[in-house]
């Protein structure tokens, strides 16, 4: 038996203890004390008192810079109902967490884990006494719930998540052992077990997410608990049409507005993204406390404030109207937002990423709408060109200030799942020669009246590149792409659209090449790992390829050679000790590379969502963090810990 971590002893690894998590056990005398804004409640009887209120071992965390005081109200904008990743971000509601700087993963809601010596076994210790956020207990039978009544819910879950299938495509096996104390059992070795459940957030977007679930509030909204009259009324009364809709709402805290959670801040009173301004406020059952015993967060209330635009967000911003945040900032605004940033009360710090590239084109490798173009899309020799073709010092310079360098999409120098310069730069040299005799080759060598190529059917090439304006400097990237393309006769547009229908059209193959960036690259072998085609969202890189292999073969697209072989190391990845992985993923990203299924432009600067403005009385907000979805930037940084000075 493997012991990884339990919280029952200071000092149970230096490395632990340097990202900030203290291990104590406080004794039964020990006072703790909890925000005053209950103190009225606690006084009148409708709110234990604080002691009562955490579970017998509070997850215990050193402060970042010091112990904080009480109040205030955290400002953040977002950009409406598609923008829930913005509180999902803040609030981070996992089992286990990634550290602040991505370096490990660290006990949460989870006191500890143990393993078997094969790593197909998993035990996961939650804490005695942990509540919901109404109250009621927090157990075993939470996560039973998710797992038999969500996972197991073929209406619900249609298709099971990669993390939770064996490598024979079933089930992996979850059952009770006790109140606080749940064993995933795996048909092979797991080693990427505890990295799956860092990225599995009970606050995420979307039920597929959930690792638990307040069993005690949402079986009133299942049909396994709930009478078929009274869950009819329920679905007719919210205005749906089947009880999935309904339950799919009430199970997402930002949906609900009134579900039971367990992170630092819950929505209360029916306040959802939808609300002009998204209020989450604090939980009086949160289950941590600081090294001096006061119960988090220290902060009493978030608020997201609505923004018709990011324009208009950063505007808000230069003006001192937020008090945390990167998500939206535009990389372009920094100098503005340094030279205000006295007037305004806040200072400016960066997150830069750690890996890939800060914007990727990525070629769709089963696009058929059109099968010219599909063709095309899918010819290495193309996309090769096309890298040669892009001018990324001037994309440096004029989208990213000079900071971070021209790469492709594959880790930073300092990660162990370096390729080598290589394949980092591969393709990166800007070579209009090697781009037109590669275009010519493939067929491509006429051109129309406007010097553009024509296809093989006689028809003009136009490439179509998807671009979300609402992040980064993406519209602007892109337009400097489609110049230079043009300057090897490659045609192409930009098209803008808004979240949700590019979403919707990634999953139906409509997308020929998008622009996002690669903010999965350090983790091939956990959570969605944008280089495999399974998946599920992914970046547009082969939608028919999950068709194919759930099919048979019978429907969809087969994978090419080397995607399969990325798909066989991410599968023997999850099943090998870190020096195997580390030899897997360098093979990973040298096929990656070579293979420019998405090309890169410029990489390691703070553009995703790494310019960060912070206000001035605003403590303990780390100055240095990982910065990536997985980790939940800035929620890897403990915001629970933020609070406000005079």
């Amino acid at each position: 038996m493997k012991v990884w971590l339990k919280q029952n002893a200071r000092g149970a690894g230096l490395t632990t203890l340097a990202l900030g998590i203290s291990l104590v056990t406080f004794s039964a005398a020990y006072a703790f004390e909890g925000a005053p804004m209950f103190d009225e409640a606690v006084k009148s009887g409708a709110l234990p008192p604080v002691d009562e209120r955490l579970p017998s071992e509070p997850l215990t965390q050193d402060v970042t810079d010091a112990i904080g005081s009480y109040g205030g109200t955290l400002r953040r904008g977002f950009l409406g109902p598609s923008d829930h990743n913005n509180y999902t971000r803040v609030v981070y509601d996992a089992l286990v967490r990634h550290a602040p700087d991505g370096g490990q993963v660290i006990p949460h809601i989870a006191k500890g884990w143990e393993s078997n010596d094969d790593f197909s076994e998993w035990t996961v210790l939650l804490r005695e006494g942990m509540k919901w956020s109404d109250g009621e207990p927090l157990t075993a039978d939470d996560i039973m719930f998710w797992y038999n009544s969500i996972l197991g819910n073929s209406e619900l879950t249609p298709s099971t998540p990669l993390w939770m299938q064996n490598s024979d495509g079933s089930v992996a096996k979850v059952e009770k052992l006790s109140d606080t104390s749940v064993r995933w059992t795996f048909g092979q070795p797991n080693t990427a077990f505890l990295l799956a459940l860092a990225g599995q957030d009970g606050a995420d977007k979307s039920i597929n997410n959930l690792v638990f679930a307040p069993a005690h509030y949402l079986k009133q909204f299942h049909p396994d608990f709930a009478s078929e009259n009274d869950l009819n009324a329920k679905v007719s009364d919210s205005g749906f049409d089947v009880w999935t809709q309904l339950f799919s709402v009430e199970a997402l805290p930002h949906l609900s507005g009134n579900r039971p959670g367990t992170a630092a801040w819950v929505p209360l009173n029916g306040s959802t993204v939808a609300d002009e301004t998204f209020t989450i406020e604090r939980n009086p059952y949160y289950f941590a406390v600081d090294s001096d015993g006061n119960q988090l967060p220290y902060i009493d209330s978030v608020t997201f404030k609505f923004f018709a635009d990011k324009e208009t967000l950063n505007l808000a911003a230069v003006g001192g109207q937020i008090d945390m945040q990167g998500r939206h900032l535009a990389m372009s605004n920094f100098p503005v937002l340094m030279e205000n940033s006295d007037k305004g009360g806040y200072k400016v710090i960066t997150y830069p990423t750690f890996g890939g590239s800060d914007a990727v084109l990525m070629f769709n490798q089963t696009y058929t709408n059109d099968e010219a173009i599909g063709e095309i899309l899918r010819e290495k020799d193309f996309r090769i060109a096309l890298s040669h073709s892009i001018d990324r010092d001037a994309i440096k310079e004029l989208a990213f200030l000079g900071i971070g360098e021209a790469r492709q999409g594959v880790p930073a120098p300092f990660h162990p799942y370096y390729p080598g310069d290589e394949y980092a730069f591969k393709y990166t040299q800007l070579d209009t020669d090697i781009a037109n005799g590669l275009l010519d080759g493939i067929g491509l060598s006429e051109r129309d009246g406007d010097g553009f190529r024509l296809l093989p059917n006689g028809d003009r090439l136009d490439i179509e590149v998807g671009v979300v304006p609402a992040f980064a400097s993406w519209a602007d990237i892109g337009q400097l792409v489609v110049e230079d393309w043009a300057e090897v006769g490659v045609r192409a547009h930009i098209e803008l659209r808004e979240r949700t229908p590019h979403f919707a059209m990634r999953v139906s193959n409509d997308l020929q090449v998008e622009i996002w960036n690669e903010d999965t690259t350090g983790f091939p072998f956990s959570g969605q790992p944008k280089f495999d085609p399974r998946s599920n969202p992914s970046l547009t890189l082969a939608p028919l390829v999950p068709q194919w292999i759930k099919s048979n073969g019978a429907e969809g697209m087969a994978p090419p050679a080397e995607l399969q072989r990325i798909m066989d190391i991410i599968d023997e990845g999850k099943l090998s000790g870190r020096d195997r992985q580390i030899e897997l993923a360098q093979e990973l990203f040298r096929i990656w590379a070579d293979n420019v299924w998405e090309i890169g432009t410029v990489g390691l600067t703070p553009m995703v969502q790494g310019v960060v403005v912070v206000n001035s009385k605003l403590r303990n907000v780390a100055e240095v963090a990982g910065n990536d979805w997985p980790l939940r930037t800035p929620g890897n940084t403990r915001p629970e810990q933020f609070f406000f000075t005079d």
